[in-house]
């Protein structure tokens, strides 16, 4: 194992550690400050660790986790609920045992001892929607599942799985929707979505709904998009819509009270793989970033992702098929998407 490796695996981890120092010293400092100009420890105390509050906060969300400025808001909910409940509990150990320490070691020993119960809760909680790279499988013809992990292993953070029908690709091969319950099995501890290219995909879902925790189906169908919504929600399973163009947000909008995630699609063709990015799905995806509803939804980004583009897409989940699956090194092409690009300066 190198040493850019375990930089790569731990990276968050590390950005905390650091961060963490540095709020505590910006803590102290203020501390002390507010000592000089008033004396009144429980208002210095309170007004420091605010300050350290804050700075760990954005420094976190805006250079360790990178969270999408769509999603800050809940991040700050629960990363100030966390904080100041560790806060609360280190001040009464605080005014325990002040007796025998000064509050500046007390508030680094207390500090320490809630460091990694705190990393845990903020990684759980506060700095979920970090920036998730899926690699894209078809459950068509006759692609080798084993070969497959052989090659990512459990690298993504989640898998995508497509599945395309002749109706929308009429050279596609025959839909294999058992690959769903070995892609299950494979990657029995990540998230399987599913994405439904088909104008008919009520049967499909059907099949597949077992084996996967979302399901995305398009907004131009043969049956009605309301009912096969309703359905898949009712099987305990996360349902989406794909995104291919502006007026599809309309449908969103329609029916977002029964969507939890949108798939932008940034590719020109459905069903087809190995296909450019579109530049103008960037312009979809700021719209939906900047969208009513968007705390409501998770936003996915399917087609053509590459080390070039990752850094200008502002999504919590990136899909990637043949940039990691055709190339030398699929894991390091997933370590790169996992970083924006910064693998190689870690």
């Amino acid at each position: 194992m190198n040493y850019k490796f375990i930089k790569y695996k731990y990276r968050f981890f590390i950005g905390y550690v650091i961060i963490g120092v540095l709020s505590l010293v910006l803590e102290i400092l203020f501390f002390n400050f507010f000592n000089i100009i008033q004396n009144n420890q429980t208002l210095n105390s309170l007004i420091s660790v605010i300050t350290g509050i804050v700075f760990s906060f954005w420094c976190n969300v805006r250079y360790n986790f990178k969270i999408s400025k769509s999603k800050r808001n809940l991040s700050l909910y629960y990363f100030l609920i966390i904080s100041f409940s560790s806060y609360l509990i280190q001040v009464f150990l605080i005014n325990k045992f002040e007796t025998l320490l000064s509050y500046e070691k007390m508030r680094i020993i207390t500090s320490g001892s809630f460091f990694w119960i705190a990393y845990l809760f903020h990684r759980r909680l506060s700095f979920k929607d970090f920036k998730k790279v899926g690699v894209a499988i078809y459950a068509n013809g006759i692609e080798n599942l084993k070969s497959i992990y052989d090659k990512i292993k459990t690298y993504p953070d989640f898998i995508h799985v497509d599945i395309v029908d002749e109706t929308f690709n009429k050279k596609s091969k025959k839909v294999l929707t058992y690959k769903t319950e070995v892609i299950k099995g494979y990657w029995n501890s990540k998230f399987i979505e599913c994405h439904v290219m088909s104008k008919n995909p009520k049967k499909w879902i059907f099949e597949i709904i077992q084996n996967v925790d979302r399901i995305f189906i398009h907004c131009e169908l043969n049956e009605n998009i309301e009912e096969l919504l309703k359905l898949i929600k009712e099987k305990n399973c996360q349902s989406g819509i794909v995104i291919q163009n502006m007026d599809d947000l309309s449908v969103f909008e329609k029916h977002h009270n029964l969507i939890d995630s949108l798939l932008v699609l940034s590719i020109e063709t459905p069903g087809y793989s190995g296909q450019s990015f579109k530049m103008d799905s960037l312009e979809i995806i700021s719209k939906i970033n900047n969208h009513k509803f968007r705390n409501r939804i998770s936003l996915v980004v399917d087609g053509g992702v590459n080390n070039k583009n990752i850094p200008l897409i502002k999504s919590e989940n990136i899909v990637s098929g043949s940039y990691v699956i055709n190339s030398k090194d699929p894991i390091k092409n997933i370590m790169i998407l996992q970083t924006s690009s910064q693998y190689e300066a870690i």
